[in-house]
């Protein structure tokens, strides 16, 4: 077999070396071709190489500017506001292989607005001009370096602009399809508008500020800030209320300090703000907020400012608020305050009035202002004359000056009283302190002389013993079921008649309706019962006359008075007249008196001892003021100091001597209701007496009930004969009434103490009082036995002797025989006493004596006050020695001291040293 021959294909490969850039100038390129195959005479791989061939790579310039773009697609696409700039970001790279200085410019491309361009580079690479970065010509780069450019347009006007940066080798290409388009559109316009409601504030309330701009420009705006500050208006009393603010769109921001913004709301808010990106073509953005005045602002008009900025432009507009309070007040007829001044709805009149009659109109008055104010009210008279009393609501006197708040009325009457038969008219006006009038005015339009004259008069009658009616004479008293019978007269004096005449009686509570003549009609209950008669028309000079009659019912009472009057209105009087007052005293019970004498018989120098009782039959009422009027015969006369009453010393009466006889008056203060006193009166018998010797009295007094009622009694005689056979040798008796501190039954001056005013009974009536020095007589008294007796109830003191066994302590019976001496000694308190001291204290003729005596354990001390008259608040304290125990009795007095002695005992137990055991009494008195 025959081996062929192995061929192997030899590869020639050229190598060509590519990169992104081109390689840098001055690079040497070698290149060399390598041939591989399988050896025929080995069998194994083999290569062989070429000849190596060098090229050495030449410098290229080449400049790119991006991004590209032309007039029809342009790079960029900005949109500016008139007057603003344009600025554009490219970058340029040496596209070369070598280092080479390119330069870079602007141009504004035809077919646009023209501008001045700028190349600036972009320093920190935030494709925005910022303060520093340098304007550029030309820009030295490395191969594959590349620089931030800026293409800064100067302000631009309406319309669009190409502007296109450029940028080349020195010789050879350039890059200029690098164009970019800014269009400035038709500019915004702003206004702001601000107003205050209300813009008229008063001092406390609140008004709401509406702050409002508005882009009236045919182009959208740049971000708008809306401001308003309030720190001022602060300053001047009016505040921002907290949580008011409200924007229609944006975003709200406040401030305290006018620098620092926060969207939390701060405290004080001193400025609110709205920001917003844009504002487009007639859009408003609206900012509103609550302002609050204080007091402070009272009387200020506060201007306010607010703002708005967009592109560097700001605008503004300003508002006032006016902080002031509005002071109104406004009077008219009574539910009419408002009306307007002047006019009819703001006048009253009326057509009749009378001469010294007020004639009254009642009026509103109304704070129509928003403050508090102070108001007086004063009359003037245009025509006539009048007196004119201001009343307010309450009927009293108006009190001026009167506050009213706003909003508040009330009423003011105005009562004139005409001083002359003529028409007047009166303007009332209303003043307040704030600077603020009214006015109304009010008429009368005819003005006459003189009143209504209105007459009541009563006739009373009763049931006499015998059945018989009869009249009981004016000013005496009635009873129950008496008749009392009313007579009711009005005439009408003036020449013009009166109208609506309605006239009323209302009747006393304690009387009952019997009848009423015609026309007459009743109303109400038992004891509230009023008789009303519609008279209609009186014509002038008409008289009308009324009766009614009415029966004393048994609720009337004793002292009472059944009072009456009527009255009368008239559509010319709506206040009522009223007539004279008639008064009927009532009186049922009865004031008696009885009378009685010591003796049926007396001679001359007698002393005869008269008993009156008085006895007050009303159980519902006192007499008052009783006046007793006794009348004796002649031959009779009053004995000085003998009156009494109910056993106390009793002022002396009245003595008035007449031909025959005489009479004695005595006034009691008071008779109580249902009560009974007592009267005792010594008369001595006179040479002047002859036969029967008549004395007579009487009781007369008023009811304490309200009237001046008299009320008499009974009449009361006591009649006494003389008997000239008693004319016989007389003797006399006299004695001391003492008390016996050594209990010996003599009267030792030293030691003993007179009882003053103690009373001596002698059998026959007789009587007498001792003295200071307790002394006592009894004159002219039959040579016999007689009888005496101390009355126990004018002395604290018991009697030391018993006149028998089983007879009445302090009664003597002793034989009487010319001058005979009989004392009355009294035994001491305590058992047996010593006087220890004696003090008297004397201030005018007013007497306090002071006696201490000892006793066992103890002491004794007897007061005696002397007085010539009453005292009223008397305080009389006579203090114990300190440690002293009262163990009976008291040593004080209260109230008031009658006239004469009066007497104070008590005893204290005492263990200190005797001479300290006499205190000094102390007594005051009312002058």
């Amino acid at each position: 077999m025959k081996r062929l021959p192995r061929f192997h294909t030899l590869l020639l490969l050229g190598i060509t070396s590519l990169a992104g850039a081109l390689t840098p100038s001055g690079t040497v390129i070698s290149n060399q071709v390598r041939a591989e195959f399988i050896s025929p005479v080995t069998g194994q791989p083999e290569s062989v190489l070429s000849n190596s061939v060098q090229t050495v790579v030449q410098s290229v310039c080449a400049a790119s500017v991006t991004p590209d773009g032309t007039a029809a697609q342009p790079a960029r696409v900005l949109t500016r506001l008139p007057g603003e700039s344009a600025v554009f970001a490219y970058t340029l790279v040496n596209a070369g292989n070598d280092s080479f200085t390119f330069p870079v410019s602007g141009r504004v491309e035809a077919g646009g607005q023209t501008t001045t361009l700028r190349v600036v580079q972009d320093l920190n690479g935030n494709d925005r001009f910022d303060s520093g970065e340098p304007d550029v010509s030309a820009a030295t780069l490395a191969a594959d370096a590349s620089i931030k450019l800026l293409l800064v347009t100067g302000p631009l006007s309406e319309g669009s602009t190409l502007v296109n940066l450029l940028s080349g080798c020195a010789a050879g290409s350039r890059d200029e399809n690098n164009v970019s388009r800014v269009d400035v559109g038709p500019p915004p316009a702003l206004a702001v508008s601000k107003t205050f409601t209300p813009a008229l504030l008063r001092p406390g309330a609140e008004t709401t500020v509406d702050v409002v701009v508005t882009n009236t420009g045919a182009g959208e705006s740049r971000e708008v800030i809306l401001t308003d500050r309030l720190a001022d208006q602060a300053a001047a009393g009016l505040t921002y209320v907290p949580g008011s603010a409200g924007a229609t769109s944006g975003t709200l921001e406040f401030t305290t300090d006018g620098t620092t913004w926060t969207a939390q709301e701060t405290a004080p808010v001193r400025g609110v703000r709205v920001r917003k990106d844009s504002l487009k073509a007639a859009e408003t953005l609206r900012l509103s907020l609550r302002m609050r005045a204080a007091e402070a602002a009272t009387g200020r008009v506060i201007p306010n400012t607010a703002t708005a900025l967009t592109g560097g432009v700001e605008v503004s507009g300003t508002a006032s608020v006016d902080v002031r309070y509005l002071p109104a007040v406004a009077i008219g007829p009574l539910g009419q305050p408002e009306a307007e001044e002047g006019s009819q709805a703001d006048q009253q009149s009326r057509n009749f009035g009378v001469v010294g009659q007020a004639a009254c109109f009642d009026h509103t008055a109304k704070n129509t202002g928003d403050v508090a104010d102070l108001y007086r009210v004063e009359a003037a008279f245009p025509q006539g004359a009048a007196k004119v009393t201001l009343l307010g609501a309450d009927g009293q006197p108006l009190a001026q000056p009167f506050a009213l708040q706003p909003g508040q009325s009330t009423t003011v009457r105005a009562c004139y009283e005409p001083q002359q038969a003529s028409p007047f008219s009166a303007l009332l006006t209303i003043r307040g302190e704030r600077g603020t009038s009214n006015a109304t005015t009010d008429r009368l339009q005819n003005v006459e002389a003189g009143l209504p004259e209105l007459l009541k008069s009563y006739r009373a009658t009763t049931v006499g013993d015998d059945g018989k009616t009869v009249d009981v004479a004016q000013g005496r008293p009635v009873r129950a079921g008496d008749t009392v019978a009313y007579i009711l007269s009005v005439r009408n004096p003036y020449t013009r008649p009166l109208t609506a005449v309605t006239v009323s009686d209302a009747l006393p509570p304690h009387v009952d309706f019997a009848s009423a003549s015609a026309g007459g009609q009743k109303t109400g209950a038992p004891g509230q019962e009023t008789v009303t008669w519609a008279l209609g028309t009186l014509a002038p000079g008409e008289i009308r006359t009324l009766s009614l009659t009415t029966r004393v019912s048994s609720r009337a009472v004793d002292g009472e008075a059944l009072k009456n009057t009527f009255g009368m209105v008239t559509a010319e009087f709506p206040d009522s007249l009223k007539s004279n007052e008639v008064a009927t005293p009532v009186w049922q019970a009865r004031l008696s008196i009885t009378k009685s004498v010591s003796s049926r018989e007396a001679t001359f120098g007698d002393r005869l001892v008269y008993t009156l009782t008085i006895t007050n039959h009303s159980q519902t009422t006192a007499i008052v003021d009783a006046v007793i009027v006794d009348t004796a015969s002649k031959g009779l006369e009053y004995v000085p100091g003998t009156s009494t009453l109910n056993g106390e010393a009793l002022e002396d009466p009245n003595v008035v001597t007449g031909q025959n006889t005489w009479t004695s008056t005595w006034t009691l203060k008071q008779i109580p209701a249902g009560a009974t006193v007592t009267v005792t009166y010594v008369l001595r018998v006179t040479p002047e007496a002859s036969g029967e010797l008549l004395n007579v009295v009487q009781a007369i007094g008023s009811g304490a009930g309200g009237t001046a009622l008299a009320i008499a009694s009974n009449r009361a005689q006591a009649v006494t004969r003389l008997n000239l056979l008693q004319f016989a040798p007389q003797a006399d008796i006299l004695g001391v009434v003492f008390v016996d501190r050594n209990r010996n039954g003599l009267y030792d001056e030293a030691l003993d103490t007179p009882v003053a005013r103690a009373r001596v009974l002698l059998a026959g009536g007789r009587e007498a009082l001792t003295d200071e020095r307790g002394r006592y007589s009894f004159g002219n008294v039959r040579i016999g036995t007689h009888a005496l007796r101390l009355d126990p109830s004018t002395t604290p003191y018991q009697a030391l002797i018993t006149h028998q066994a089983g007879g009445l302590s302090g009664t003597k019976t002793v034989h009487v025989t010319g001058l005979t001496s009989v004392d009355f000694p009294l035994a001491p308190p305590g058992g047996d006493i010593s006087v220890l001291r004696r003090t008297t204290l004397s201030l005018g003729d007013v007497r306090v004596e002071k006696t201490v005596f000892t006793r066992p354990g103890g002491y004794t001390v007897r007061l005696r006050i002397v007085t010539p008259r009453n005292l009223e608040g008397v305080t009389l304290t006579d203090p114990l020695p300190a440690g002293a125990v009262l163990k009976e009795g008291r040593n004080n007095l209260n109230g008031t001291l009658s006239a004469g002695e009066t007497f104070l005992t008590y005893h204290f137990d005492w263990t200190g040293e005797p001479r300290a055991a006499t205190t000094d009494p102390v007594m005051t008195w009312r002058y």
